[in-house]
């Protein structure tokens, strides 16, 4: 007898292959039948698909993870959009290897870089661990509903490595004689490479860059010659530079890392390829480079806008737009009753206004691109822009969301994209074969991004809506491609032998759900939520880890060695 049988469903198995109406019969973890309606056996348990899609599971190869996993074991809200594999470890940023008395330094340096609360981590994550495969075994023994992958993160590694007086300075032979070995031991245990940033915003708890961006040439080609056969990822140190002088330095920066890739026999992954506002030519130019050798990397790509989450009830996104760093100087720090006293003091307002809309920059105020995400008190203002926020109600852009703040106690979030926001861009970067999804950054940035959801994004809205992808090209690029990129053996295609990872998807419904904070993070931090409609089911290793859009107590996630 069959564990589970998907039944009347139409199947997209990943591989890029037509769609096909076929029941699958999943038993002890894996898919054991893949067969034309009404030839399974019988099953424990039947889901039925009539009307829906079936799927793989999908791959999310960009996570920081590593500490999320602690107190949501479960992979929420990745596993809500569809996700059943994830990869951690992203940027050179984690939770291992570990030595005494950095505990803190690596906790707070993901504060810092990836918005993961430190009040959360210092009591939701053990830290018992030394090396990174003492780490990966005990994720391992965590209930967890989605598989884990993980890369071996080069600023940990430093950490681990070198004095607390010498981890920002270049290594010398023995300290990296001891980071190959500490990266061998941890690839010979399961690691599916490493990964590193020289990213010039990734800087720590006290401002310094970050171990990482300390590191020779040298170092880094001889740690990425480790990673022979796996891939290795990187974070660019010339990115969103659309100067002539920034396209060429990421030319040259690319062409350094695809002669260490060759010379060490692996693969390369790097970020973000983005379209930053006004940019017409640098995405291009490093799209071609990276198309010319796609054999040998694979940059990534948002589905979506990324955009910066701007609230009230703490530190606000706010404070990084031109000309309002000093308005909103100080505002994390103060009680709830300073804030609402802020927002209404009329010189505050006043010196917001005075800064001009400038939807040409990032960092710009744009009232036309940014959208109410979240309002418990005025849900119809939900979706409109600040400027038909402020058109409706008589006022400027300003003072409109300024008071729909205070009727909302605080909670009031604001959807502020600051890249890829040219449709033809983006529609140019989410179709070339080249790319893969990624930068999603599911478990970082908890309070500002939640582009987790694009799964759910790419298949309901450039898919379905825009049709910039067919369903079985989306689909594909969700599952078959990352896991053949990542090396994810098995993973992402639905086929007689393959994983038990599936999900049944009513496409008519599918869509991404409205911004939330909650406060369910270890000591009571808060978060951004978006969770999914449209998931009849999300199977993990044959358990029905969410059934009708909601998690279930199903838990049979494993880790995934390379």
């Amino acid at each position: 007898m069959l564990d589970l049988a998907v039944v009347n469903g139409t199947l997209y198995d990943g591989s890029g292959g037509a769609p096909a109406a076929m029941d699958v019969g999943v038993k002890d973890g894996r898919v054991v039948a893949v067969v034309p309606p009404g030839a399974l056996p019988e099953a424990a348990r039947t889901v039925d698909a009539t009307d829906r899609i079936v799927t793989p599971g999908f791959v999310d190869p960009h996570t920081h993870m590593d500490a999320q996993l602690w107190w949501e074991p479960s992979g929420a809200p990745s596993v809500l959009h569809g996700v059943t594999s994830v990869v951690m470890g992203s940027c050179g940023f984690g939770v291992a290897p570990i030595r005494p008395g950095t505990e803190e330094y690596v906790l707070r340096s993901l504060e810092s870089v990836e918005e993961i609360p430190y009040d959360a981590t210092r009591v939701g994550v053990p830290m018992t661990w030394a090396s990174w495969p003492d780490f990966f075994e005990q994720v391992g023994r965590l209930p967890l509903g989605v598989n884990v992958a993980g890369f071996v993160p080069h600023s940990a590694l430093r950490a681990a490595v070198m004095d607390a007086d010498r981890r920002h300075e270049p290594a010398d032979p023995a300290e990296r004689q001891a980071m190959v070995a500490a990266l061998h031991d941890a690839l010979s245990a399961g690691a599916i490479g490493m990964s590193s940033s020289r990213g010039p915003n990734h800087t720590d708890a006290a401002g310094d860059p970050v171990p990482s961006r300390a590191a020779t040439t040298d170092e880094l080609a001889e740690l990425v010659a480790v990673c022979q056969g796996r891939i290795w990822q990187i974070n660019l140190r010339a990115k969103a530079d659309s100067t002539d002088a920034g396209i060429a330095a990421a030319l040259a920066e690319l062409e350094d890392y695809l002669g260490w890739t060759r010379d060490g026999g692996c693969r390369l992954t790097w970020t973000p390829l983005v379209a930053t506002p006004g940019d017409t030519r640098a995405w291009r130019r490093l799209l071609d480079y990276s198309t010319e050798h796609a054999a040998e990397m694979s940059p990534q790509v948002s589905a979506q806008a990324i955009s910066a989450a701007i609230r009230f009830d703490g530190a606000s996104q706010a404070a990084l737009i031109d000309g309002w760093a000093i308005p909103f100087a100080g505002y994390g720090s103060l009680d709830d009753d300073a804030r609402r006293t802020r927002l209404a003091d009329p010189a505050f307002r006043e010196a917001l206004r005075a800064s001009p809309e400038n939807c040409a920059r990032s960092t710009g105020p744009c009232f036309s691109r940014w959208r109410v995400a979240s309002s418990p008190t005025t849900p119809d203002a939900v979706g409109l822009t600040l400027r038909e926020l402020g058109d409706g109600a008589g006022r400027h852009p300003v003072d409109a969301l300024l008071d729909l703040a205070l009727a909302d106690d605080l909670a009031t979030v604001v959807d502020a994209p600051l890249s890829n926001v040219d449709d033809d861009a983006v529609r140019a970067l989410v179709t070339s074969p080249t790319t893969v999804f990624g930068i999603g950054d599911a478990g970082a940035h908890v309070t500002s991004i939640s582009n987790y959801s694009y799964p759910t994004h790419v298949l309901s809205v450039l898919a379905r809506d825009r049709d910039w992808l067919s369903i079985t090209d989306a689909v594909h690029r969700l599952t078959a491609q990352p896991a053949e990129v990542f090396g994810l053996v098995g993973r992402g295609t639905v086929a007689e032998g393959a994983p038990g990872d599936l999900c049944v998807i009513d496409l008519d419904r599918l869509s991404v759900g409205p911004a939330e904070l909650v406060a369910d993070l270890p000591g009571g931090a808060r978060r951004l939520h978006r969770a999914a409609t449209g998931y009849d089911a999300v199977v993990v290793n044959g358990a029905l880890t969410v059934q009708h859009d909601q998690l279930t107590d199903e838990r049979s996630g494993e880790l995934l060695r390379a």
